[in-house]
């Protein structure tokens, strides 16, 4: 998470990261390499500031402060961006140089704690409305039951578009990457992630650990794997062991098929022997920390979500479920959020072309007593 970061704030993040002080230095030999169980960033690029370390997985930032900080602006300007982290889920803790040097233990312990312990910010009981960006050859698509794709855009454009909106998150999925057996663009990522300030979800032609990673580092928040952790469901718990369930997403594409719902790959075209519901279960135990439930019967036909189904999943699993397929008006959202009670719902071709416009729709969620997080306007 970057949280539009720009490219001197990289820069300057580059530098320092070669140049760590003496407490930082001694924090660090504590904190590589997942020695407390959760993997750190150093000298991290976040909004107009670089964190001292930042764990992606727990959305926790570790702050090491000199006495520099106890000038009164100072700590007035430590208070704004602290409180502007906490609106985006992230939390902040900070020791002082005297600490590190003398409390090492406390310190280790205090970080430790925080590691345990889930923070979701202001608002985070809020549903969250989150565009789907899907991607093919590198512009933004949505067609009918994933065919007939139409060009909807510029991905980097629209994601910043829907950022100023106040979408609460994206979805970033390259639809042909499984079915072609393509690597997701790293450096699509990469730009869509410098542009924006909400949290990013990216997907397609994740097989391994490397994959992850290599999305991680190029700016996406949480990774979503479908096809590959079917056909080994045993990367689900890789993942969570090496990054967090917090950072994993399991879509599931699902059909209706003989009275059954069933699993199916490859942007719904090959069906599985999995049943739905059998599978969201096993996923979850595995280590998913998000459920994104897409049906393939409704997707596309803007005749609404699968809320009934949505309704028994999001009843059996303590995860997040995010509602997908089927958007075709503001009715929709009303009617997912009311009946399924899940904790998000996606669309794409709704939002791309404007026949929904996000503050419009928060606007009546919350006239219906839903709870939306609303955003002050774009200057």
């Amino acid at each position: 998470m970057f949280l539009g970061a720009n490219n001197l704030i990289f820069g300057n993040a580059k530098q320092l990261r070669d140049n760590l002080t003496h407490t930082e230095l001694i924090l660090w030999g504590y904190l590589s390499g997942g020695q407390l169980g959760a993997k750190f960033r150093r000298q991290h690029p976040i909004n107009d500031y670089i964190a001292d370390f930042y764990c992606h997985a727990h959305k926790l930032i570790v702050e090491i402060d000199g006495s520099i900080h106890l000038e009164p602006d100072v700590l007035a300007n430590d208070a704004v961006r602290q409180n502007f982290l906490e609106s985006k889920g992230i939390k902040v803790i900070r020791f002082t140089n005297y600490e590190v040097l003398n409390q090492i233990e406390n310190v280790l312990n205090t970080i430790k704690e925080n590691i345990g312990l889930p923070f979701r910010g202001r608002g985070g009981l809020a549903k969250r409305i989150i565009p789907c960006l899907d991607v093919k050859d590198g512009r933004t698509v949505k067609g009918v039951n994933f065919v007939d794709l139409r060009d909807a855009g510029d991905p980097v454009e629209l994601a910043w578009q829907y950022s100023q909106q106040g979408a609460d998150e994206l979805v970033f999925l390259d639809i042909t990457a499984t079915h072609e057996r393509r690597k997701t663009m790293v450096e699509l990522v990469k730009a869509v992630a410098r542009n924006i300030n909400i949290p990013f979800t990216i997907g397609g032609g994740i097989n391994e650990i490397s994959d992850a990673d290599a999305l991680l580092n190029a700016g996406a928040d949480k990774i979503s794997i479908n096809s590959a952790a079917v056909r080994n469901p045993a990367l689900i718990d890789e993942l969570a062991n090496a990054f967090g369930v917090q950072f994993v997403v399991v879509a599931v594409d699902t059909r209706h098929n003989e009275g059954k719902n069933i699993v199916h790959l490859n942007g719904g075209r090959i069906p599985t022997e999995k049943e739905t519901f059998d599978w969201i279960l096993e996923a979850e135990s595995r280590g998913a920390g998000e459920i994104l439930l897409t049906s393939m019967d409704h997707d596309g036909t803007k005749a609404g979500f699968d809320c009934s189904f949505l309704k028994t999943i999001n009843n059996a699993v303590h995860v997040p479920v995010i509602a997908s397929g089927g958007a075709g008006n503001v009715q929709h959202f009303v009617d997912v959020f009311e009946q399924a009670n899940v904790d998000a719902a996606l669309a794409a071709s709704v939002f791309h072309y404007g026949e929904i416009l996000i503050p419009d729709l928060k606007n009546v969620l919350k006239d219906k007593g839903i709870e939306v997080r609303i955003s002050p306007p774009a200057p």
